[in-house]
């Protein structure tokens, strides 16, 4: 099935103690990782990496040693790994990009629809019901019948009694799949056909379809409400306006933001926040955000449960193009339900690759074991003749263990399942859900257990999370925890290397910030008196405005601020005392509550910093260490020859896996002589039966011996190789 033509002819680059790594997948590491920023020469930028590269095999080949690999948790955790690495390996590449363009195209306008809802667990019984009743509805919605009070009347949907049915605006990827496209689908003011989705049956109205507002930026001032932060809500709304006429007659709405507000995070960048669209803000601060139409303005201020805004319009953009969204649509469209429209594509593929054959009167004799007994708990495995029955197999695969699938392996699956299956209701339908999924499944997991050999990009890439997990926790134990635990360590660390940890000169200084000069004359009178504290100043100043005086007090060396730079580190060091008191041309008090030379820095002060070097001088002993105890050899012809460009990967041929693809080949030259070391060849192959009974059955007794108990599929049935 596979022509693997690199495990003898493959050139070894070099090894750590049992460990050898190949010229081809160096190189694709290597380019792998490369920075287009890199301004290193060729042969400096490839002998860098294999420093590097060597350093990290070192690590990796130590906690192999160690045993790390072994471990429950490293297995748990590379076993999740590998289950996000497999997913675009199962996934339709052209399936995919079709519901890729259909999200986006929708994605252009938004809807409005209103629905009736009536659950459904799915059983035949109760599925009936719910489809009879819904019929009823559709009905008389097709008669004429008002939406709203069938909806009041009939809908499950537990929302209805708050919206009569009305759901909103909503756009692409917000609704499950059969209901979006419903919505898409039907015109304006028409009823939907009766949609099927995993709560049940759905009618639908459409309302309205309106294109897509896009998104907008905005930055906004926020003042929390009274269960927030226990303030008078009318000091609140007082406030707010007061900021607001400073807004009006040009203050910056940035450094208003930045002093005021409560939203503290976006405070920092002015009031900034991100791009947003529908549906992705409180309902009333999202309308009032696209209610603004020019770049600058300004609502007034409004109350929403979170507390009171004003908001500034940054910036508004449409929709994107396609080739800006493609990446984070396509992870959306991954976790939507219509992914399952591209799983079944691949499962049909695979059971052409792998040869599926299933048995039909073993599935049969399956059905009577699934009795009354089996729903009531008994265990009924002894009915079955140890595994029982081949079910199906997949006569591409010549491991045994993977080749077969028995009735005991169905049987064991359905039996976690058991209590969802009612004597009362004719239940083949739901077993036969069942078989489907564990039919499904057994599919993929071949696929998935035979990735490494299928495709190499699969190979390098799981060995990279391998030894990535294993040189984490390696390099957790003897470097990052090592540096933090060993305090005796630390500290005669910190005592040899104290003249790297010193501090500045540097003060502590009040800014005291006045909305104009005269308020600047009055705290300045007060300060030089010395009779007032900060919280009484504020009190006093701010009493007929809160924007009269904002106070910051920190410690600045030079570079930290401007201000500071400018009105105190430009005086003479020596001169500066305590208490000095410094006038701005901008309305701003200095007061100097400290003067700290420079000096050493405490360890105490600095002790993340402190760690972090510790750290990176116990990752360089330990390295030297094991150099000592692990042999590295590179050789060094093949190395010339790299660095010369005598041997390459040929960037014209290599064929990258795309989207979950199909994987290639990679042409490797060496001496100028183009060798094909690696040719993994499942792509685009035409699978087609032998045209006679006997071509498969010599394959099969050649791969696995003649026996009653070994079998292969031919034209639609199962027989073994049983020679008389």
């Amino acid at each position: 099935m596979f022509c693997n033509l690199f495990s003898q002819d493959d050139k070894i680059l070099l090894s750590v103690s049992e460990s050898e790594i190949s010229v081809y997948d160096f190189l694709k590491n290597y380019y792998k990782n490369k920075l287009e920023t890199d301004t290193l020469s060729f042969e400096d930028s490839l002998q860098e990496y294999l420093d590097l590269y060597v350093n990290f095999k070192l690590k990796v080949v130590e906690a192999e040693r160690l045993g790390l690999d072994t471990l429950p948790t490293f297995i748990r955790e590379l076993e999740g790994y590998r289950r996000q690495l497999v997913k675009p390996y199962l996934t339709d590449r052209i399936a995919s990009e079709e519901l890729l363009d259909e999200a986006y195209d929708r994605l252009k306008s938004e809807v409005s629809a209103s629905h009736i809802l009536i659950k459904t667990n799915f059983e035949e019984e109760d599925t009936l019901r719910a489809y009879n009743k819904i019929l009823k509805i559709k009905t008389k919605l097709d008669q004429g019948d008002d939406f709203i009070k069938l909806a009041k009347q009939f809908s499950e949907d537990p929302s209805v009694k708050e919206n009569d049915g009305d759901l909103g605006y909503f756009s692409a990827l917000q609704m499950v799949y059969p209901f979006e496209s419903a919505a898409y689908e039907t015109p304006v003011g028409s009823i939907s056909n009766i949609v099927k989705s995993r709560y049940g049956y759905h009618v639908l109205k459409v309302n309205d379809k309106r294109l897509s507002r896009g998104e907008v930026k905005v930055a906004h001032i926020l003042l929390m409400g009274d269960k927030k932060s226990g303030s008078d809500p009318i000091e609140i709304k007082e406030k707010i306006y007061e900021i607001y006429d400073s807004l009006l007659i040009g203050t910056s709405f940035e450094i208003m933001a930045e002093k005021y507000s409560d939203d503290k995070k976006s405070a920092l960048q002015g009031g900034e926040l991100g791009w947003f669209g529908t549906n992705k803000m409180v309902k009333s601060f999202e309308e009032m955000a696209f209610s603004l139409d020019t770049i600058g303005s300004l609502s007034q201020p409004f109350e929403t449960e979170l507390g009171w805004h004003i908001v500034k319009l940054l910036d508004k953009k449409s929709l994107p193009p396609f080739s800006d969204l493609k990446e984070s649509l396509k992870k959306r469209v991954e976790r939507d339900s219509r992914s399952q429209k591209t799983r079944n594509i691949v499962v049909n593929r695979l059971k052409n690759e792998w040869d599926f054959y299933e048995n039909p009167a073993t599935k049969k004799i399956f059905y009577n074991i699934i009795d009354e007994d089996f729903l009531n708990g008994v265990d009924v495995s002894k009915k079955i003749d140890g595994k029982g029955h081949v079910m199906f197999l997949f006569n591409e695969m010549y491991d045994i263990s993977e080749r077969y699938i028995y009735q005991k392996d169905f049987l064991d699956y359905l039996t976690n399942f058991r209590s969802r299956l009612n004597v009362k209701t004719n239940f083949k339908t739901i077993v036969d859900q069942f078989y489907n999924t564990f039919k499904e499944q057994k599919i993929l997991e071949l696929e998935s257990n035979n990735l490494e050999e299928k495709h190499d990009s699969f190979r390098l890439l799981y060995s990279e999370y391998h030894d990535g997990i294993l040189m984490y926790q390696l390099q957790k134990d003897e470097v990052w925890d090592k540096a933090i635990k060993d305090t005796l360590g630390l500290s005669d660390y910190y005592m040899k290397n104290q003249v790297n940890y010193i501090w500045p000169n540097r003060l502590d200084v009040k800014m005291y910030h006045c909305n104009d000069s005269r308020t600047l004359n009055k705290v300045n009178r007060k300060l030089k008196w010395g009779k007032i504290d900060d919280a009484s100043l504020l009190k006093e100043i701010n009493k007929t405005s809160t924007l009269n005086l904002h106070i910051q007090d920190s410690i600045f060396s030079f570079g930290d601020n401007p201000i500071i730079d400018s009105f105190v580190f430009s005086l003479d060091w020596n001169l500066l005392k305590k208490d000095d008191i410094i006038l701005t041309d901008n309305n701003i008090i200095l007061y100097i509550s400290e003067v700290l030379p420079s000096r050493f820095k405490l360890l105490s002060e600095i002790k993340g910093i402190v760690i972090s070097d510790y750290q990176s001088f116990l990752e360089q002993e330990w390295l030297r260490k094991l150099r000592e105890k692990h042999t590295v050899f590179i050789d060094e012809k093949v190395l010339e020859a790299l660095k010369k460009r005598e041997i390459i990967l040929s960037g014209d041929e290599i064929k990258e896996l795309k989207d979950g693809e199909y994987i290639e080949s990679y042409p490797l030259y060496y001496g100028g002589t183009k060798q094909y070391i690696r040719h993994n060849q499942s792509d685009k192959k035409t699978y087609s039966e032998p045209s006679e009974f006997s071509d498969i059955f010599d394959i099969t007794v050649k791969k696995l011996g003649s026996s009653v108990d070994t079998f292969f599929g031919w034209r639609g049935n199962i027989y073994n190789t049983q020679m008389k």
